[in-house]
């Protein structure tokens, strides 16, 4: 076929095919470059021997949750008939000392209240207060996402501060900042209600606190859903939505150029097959930049870059993740494990704040300080993982590239093993028994975040979530517009990050190409 497409995307993660399948969905034609093996980027599916591994997805927020932008590009790209949502059940279990037995956590505002004033009752007042907080602010997210021409927004300008107030009241708050105004010294009901924090940030100071309403919100009130067969089901579709659509998708391919016009527009990108030969030019006037925009701007003719990279310079990056999976030769419900999801605080946190020191303890050989974990136990549901009597379980914890540079081959693999030991000890405190089922095992690090997904220094979620310094403006770009005509930021460097973020923020590039140039 000609090498003339509409759009190219550069790399398959999640914000990249969902423009794509959008932008085909429309009638165009699109190629995809893949620099690995397989589609998907941290949306994958493997295998390690026997064992099934999910490289990212826990559990995320139901498509038709309020604010959540997987909905509306569910709908559009009729991806509920081939895709199935698997509900976990309760939000999580957390197991903290402070707190004392394990809290299990429900999904649902008026069913977390009263868990939470069982176990506080001298909070009742304040969790009410707080979680009613929550909703109001998702309700004026949501206001703020519907769609409405000028004259509306006109018409309703009276009633604008009314129902704006709960974004602009904490327009510079933090996690910490809120939770220290509801709940003071009570360092336990926080550690109820923010346990999961390194799945967004490893910095409650720090992350701002609309992105944790918008984000915990959804899951308290719609609760958490799995994709039956692991997130390269998704994927796998969105690729299919592309080829359906007359385009094409290619692995193995690593994008060096993206090419320019006289006028300084988009007009294709120069790629290199892995299988050997000379470089390959492919045309297109919309190029869908699955990257940071660090890897964009090594792609860009010189004197273009610093205009490029201007919005982005200084921004903060993201936390990294250690991704632990464990193959076990038992149910894991059979040691002990009553929950799909397991957040274990560790007993030297003894503050909120504390979760900031967490991802540096990876730097040292290990010595009896671990950071939190995150545990999940796909046998607790129809996850579609479970390969013959092996039961994989999930383990996660902030981290940092820096943990793991300057070190020869032998002493990562030497000091990755320490940790693994060391985690899996832990476990096996809080489990008995649990050490003894596991069979198999796979540990990614930062470093792996960096190599596979090339990120700068491994970030996962793109820009830190933190507070806007001085304004909006100040904070991480929030659009996937770029100072190149044609070239538009597909993923989460462009959005909040995260599985519906990186979604979302492929819808928007779409929406923004397809009003531009079509």
């Amino acid at each position: 076929m000609p090498n003339d497409y509409d759009a190219i995307v550069i790399g398959s993660g999640l914000g990249g095919l969902t423009a794509g399948a959008l932008f085909a969905h429309a009638g165009h034609r699109v190629l995809v470059l893949e620099q690995n093996d397989s589609f998907g980027g941290a949306a994958t599916t493997y295998h390690r021997g026997a064992m099934t591994i999910e490289a990212s997805l826990h559990e995320t927020a139901g498509p038709r949750a309020t604010s959540d932008p997987k909905g509306e590009i569910f709908e559009a790209l009729d991806l509920y008939q081939d895709i199935e949502l698997v509900p976990v059940g309760d939000f999580q279990e957390v197991r903290c000392p402070l707190i004392g037995a394990p809290l299990v956590i429900p999904h649902g505002i008026d069913a977390l209240r009263e868990r939470l004033t069982e176990r506080f009752p001298h909070e009742a007042g304040p969790i009410r207060r707080f979680l009613k907080r929550v909703g109001s602010t998702q309700s004026a997210i949501q206001f703020l996402m519907e769609k409405h021409d000028s004259l509306w927004w006109l018409a309703h300008s009276a009633e604008l501060p009314f129902r704006l107030w709960p974004v602009l009241r904490d327009m510079r708050s933090s996690v910490s900042q809120v939770l220290e105004r509801y709940f003071g010294g009570n360092e336990a009901i926080k550690f109820a209600l923010a346990a999961n924090l390194p799945y967004y940030a490893d910095d409650p100071d720090q992350m701002w606190w609309l992105i944790y309403a918008v984000a915990q919100g959804g899951f308290i009130q719609g609760g958490g859903n799995y994709i039956k067969g692991g997130s390269q089901v998704l994927s796998d579709k969105l690729v299919d939505r592309i080829r359906e659509g007359g385009g094409e998708a290619l692995s193995g391919q690593t994008a060096v150029e993206i090419l320019l016009g006289g006028q300084g527009e988009v007009s294709g990108v120069r790629y290199r097959p892995r299988a050997g030969g000379e470089n390959v030019v492919a045309h297109a006037p919309v190029v869908f930049a699955n990257a940071s925009p660090h890897a964009v701007e090594n792609m860009l003719p010189s004197a273009e870059r610093d205009s490029f990279m201007a919005p982005y310079r200084g921004k903060p990056l993201s936390t990294s993740l250690v991704s632990i999976t464990l193959g076990l030769n038992r149910r894991p419900s059979e040691l002990g494990l009553s929950a799909y999801s397991t957040m274990i605080i560790p007993e030297w946190m003894e503050r909120l704040s504390d979760f900031k020191h967490g991802a540096g303890l990876f730097a040292e050989m290990p010595s009896g300080r671990l950071p939190a974990l995150g545990v999940c136990d796909y046998s607790r549901i129809d996850s579609g993982l479970i390969d013959g009597e092996l039961f994989p379980v999930s383990i996660a914890g902030a981290d940092r590239l820096t943990n793991w540079d300057g070190l020869s081959d032998a002493d990562y693999h030497s000091k990755k093993n320490a940790w693994l030991d060391t985690v899996i000890g832990r476990l096996d405190e809080e489990w008995p028994g649990f050490a003894g089922a596991v069979v198999q095992s796979d540990m990614a690090t930062a470093r792996t975040m960096h190599h596979f997904l090339n990120t700068p220094g491994g970030a996962v979620y793109g820009f830190a979530p933190n507070v806007p310094e001085q304004s909006l403006l100040s904070g991480p770009p929030r659009t996937p517009k770029t100072s190149i005509k044609g070239l538009w930021l597909a993923s989460s460097y462009a959005g909040m990050g995260g599985f519906s973020g990186a979604i979302g923020s492929g819808g928007w590039a779409a929406k923004a190409a397809l009003h531009e140039f079509v």
